[in-house]
């Protein structure tokens, strides 16, 4: 059976019963994340090595639902200990998923053998996510569905692809599930060309690892494209975000396969201090300096394996090398950018320690930093000494909005900027977003406490 045909045939039988309408839950305790990105939120009442149990309340009704555990992700408990309100937000000005200000325990992501992985990619790839086909296939009749190669210069996001994807999918998060939608008719409609088929699995990979998070779909597809040793492929960000996902799906000694059979490039790099091996990392990266790779990016790559790995004077010592390089020739401009994120990232590697957010007075404090294309501005409102929410004023880097919106759930729910990983395939707007909420936090931290009012004689 082709993929095409094994997909459309689980189409016809795929449970419906997990497609459960978050919004309309009441009651938000606890959380599941599914392995397709979905999180349920209620009250777990029963885990097991086999299944995950959890009850929620959906339009007045209380409701059950079991999942079983190789659909599960994460578990998320609340801490019922934590002082405060149990609610927050990520405000911005696009559809986004709420954050949450709870504190809260995580379970360690469960482990599985190579095996198990290869059993669960297959599984999940052949079968369509559960809001498919609620989605409308939606794009301009004037779209050219070949996707021919080379891409036009001349800018018409009603005719080109990749300009359609850049400018309507990438930056619009109501429109993912679209953008997945499309994808999978054009697959179909190329069924003879198999270098488009390529790039369309690849896109899809892409896709549901940075819009969804949703691993097995994303390694599926990524492994159909044959990332890993396609010459298309291999020296993009594509093959080491596949080791991400065996990661992220539970074995690290698979994704340290995949990272040892690819070629030396800054996603590896990456990677491997994603996985918690800074000295590979770091070793790579020198290599990768010897074949060229421009210091500039070099050192900012080794600034972030030592900084996700807490290595912070060693983090100091790369982005200031940064700043050591002299900005001219071709690149000055690249250097210039480089070397305002390296200067930012040292400042605010010497504020994380002193942040403390109950310490802050209430009220909205604003933070900006340098992204991708331009500033992103932050305003962090604090209430009652807690992080309440973190809003979203400015934003250039609007084809990264996932990152935007999970480095803003990342940093409300754990109440500090510290120890906040960047969200990997969209590393520099994903920090931006932690440096400028870090910058709005430390504005906070000056502000003049309120003093109480003395009593009346």
């Amino acid at each position: 059976m082709t993929v095409d045909c094994a997909f459309n045939f689980a189409r016809k039988i795929l449970l419906l019963s997990i497609s459960i309408a978050l919004p309309a839950l009441t009651r938000a305790d606890d959380e599941i994340e599914l392995l397709s990105g979905t999180r349920i939120r209620g009250k777990i009442i029963e885990q097991t090595e086999q299944i995950v149990r959890i009850e929620i309340v959906a339009n007045g009704r209380t409701l059950i639902r079991t999942f079983p555990r190789d659909r599960v992700r994460n578990v998320i408990k609340e801490n019922a200990s934590a002082p405060g309100p149990a609610a927050g937000g990520a405000k911005t000005n696009a559809p986004t998923t709420s954050g949450t200000a709870m504190s809260r325990q995580e379970s360690a992501p469960v482990q599985r053998s190579p095996s198990a992985i290869e059993a669960l990619i297959d599984k999940e790839g052949r079968t369509p996510p559960e809001w498919f086909d609620a989605t409308p296939l939606d794009f301009p009749d004037t779209l050219d569905l070949t996707w021919p190669e080379p891409t036009p210069v001349v800018w018409n996001y009603t005719r080109n692809v990749d300009h359609y994807l850049y400018d309507i999918i990438n930056s619009n998060p109501g429109r993912y599930r679209s953008g997945v939608r499309l994808m999978h008719h054009m697959l179909a409609l190329n069924e003879n060309n198999e270098a488009t088929r390529a790039r369309i699995m690849n896109e899809l990979g892409r896709m549901y690892y940075q819009f969804f998070r949703d691993y097995p779909r994303a390694a599926f597809w990524w492994r159909q494209a044959k990332v890993d040793h396609d010459a298309r492929f291999i020296h993009t960000a594509s093959p080491a975000c596949l080791a991400e996902c065996y990661a992220a799906l539970g074995n690290t000694e698979l994704a340290a396969g995949l990272l040892h059979r690819l070629p030396v490039t800054l996603p590896v790099i990456r990677a491997w201090g994603a996985l918690k091996q800074p000295d590979k990392a770091l070793r790579l990266a020198e290599l990768a300096l010897k074949q060229g790779v421009p210091p500039n990016e070099v050192f900012l790559a080794q600034g972030d394996v030592c900084r996700a790995n807490r290595d912070f004077s060693r983090a100091i010592d790369y982005y200031q090398k940064v700043l050591e390089l002299s900005a001219a020739g071709e690149k000055a401009q690249q250097i210039k950018k480089d070397q305002e994120r390296a200067r930012e990232t040292i400042e605010i590697i010497r504020l994380f320690d002193t942040i403390d957010v109950s310490r802050i007075p209430d009220g909205a404090y604003a933070g900006r930093s340098l992204g991708y294309y331009g500033d992103i501005k932050v305003n962090a409102v604090i209430k009652a000494g807690r992080l309440e929410s973190i809003e979203v004023t400015q934003l250039s880097d609007r084809q990264y909005f996932h990152a935007v919106d999970q480095t803003i759930q990342r940093i409300v729910s754990k109440q500090t900027v510290k120890d906040v990983d960047a969200v990997s395939g969209a590393t520099i707007t994903s920090e931006a977003v932690i440096r400028a909420s870090a910058k709005a936090l430390a504005e906070g931290m000056n502000a003049p406490q309120t003093k109480p009012k003395s009593p009346s004689p």
